[in-house]
């Protein structure tokens, strides 16, 4: 200090190494949803923004079943709006890792790494594919069995239906008859991978929906082979 009690140059020197400043949860909740929405903006609607928000908000709705804390489901929701950010449908070879996309993101956005570590975690595995390859001794939590159960809900139901056949149509240039043997197939494997209460609950009603379709269509092509 000098003798008029001024701190002379410290003010400035204080100021060129302040830390950034801090951006509240609604905050990063919105930059993620930017963020997301401009990423996915290639992806068809079998996988598009609408999926991803209706994924973070099935996923709160489980939380919250669960009796999380705040700080859950922030990091349910942070993970649920980037678990299809560079997925593998829609990535090609000159694009980095899903992990490292996440990690570069979230590392400016939050100051607490090992909070940004466990959205990454979660959100890179939510995939009933990765799932079903890994060891039973994998990665598991409550937040990502939010994350997990409410994707898979998304994909019952007739939001379900209309996202299997645009997704075997446009990226697959499936016939019918193929789609419809995957969403079988497909939805039988989910319905067993399903971990919450909230969640089997939901799944159970929407998976009525899956075979009540299922089952009109295969009498509607019966009726048709005999007429």
């Amino acid at each position: 200090m000098d003798s008029t009690g001024s701190t002379g140059s410290t003010g400035s020197t204080g100021s060129a190494v302040a830390a950034r400043i801090s951006l509240s949860n609604e905050e990063i909740i919105i930059l993620t949803e930017d963020f997301a929405k401009d990423y996915m903006k290639k992806y068809d609607d079998s996988h598009s923004f609408d999926h991803a928000m209706r994924v973070k908000n099935m996923a709160t709705a489980l939380a919250i079943s669960e009796n999380l804390t705040e700080k859950q489901i922030f990091i349910i929701q942070l993970a649920a709006l980037t678990h299809d950010i560079n997925d593998s449908k829609y990535s090609n070879n000159n694009e980095d890792t899903q992990e490292n996309i996440l990690r570069a993101f979230f590392n400016n956005l939050i100051d607490d790494k090992s909070m940004v570590e466990n959205i990454i975690e979660i959100a890179c595995n939510v995939s009933l594919s990765l799932e079903l390859a890994k060891s039973p001794s994998s990665y598991k939590s409550i937040e990502l069995d939010c994350v997990r159960d409410a994707d898979r809900i998304d994909s019952l139901g007739a939001i379900g239906i209309s996202r299997y056949f645009t997704y075997g149509i446009v990226n697959k240039q499936s016939n019918i008859s193929s789609i419809i043997d995957n969403i079988e197939n497909r939805t039988n494997i989910l319905m067993n991978n399903i971990n919450t209460d909230m969640g089997k609950k939901i799944s159970t009603d929407k998976y009525r929906i899956i075979r009540m379709f299922l089952e009109d269509y295969r009498i509607t092509m019966l009726c048709q082979e005999f007429s």
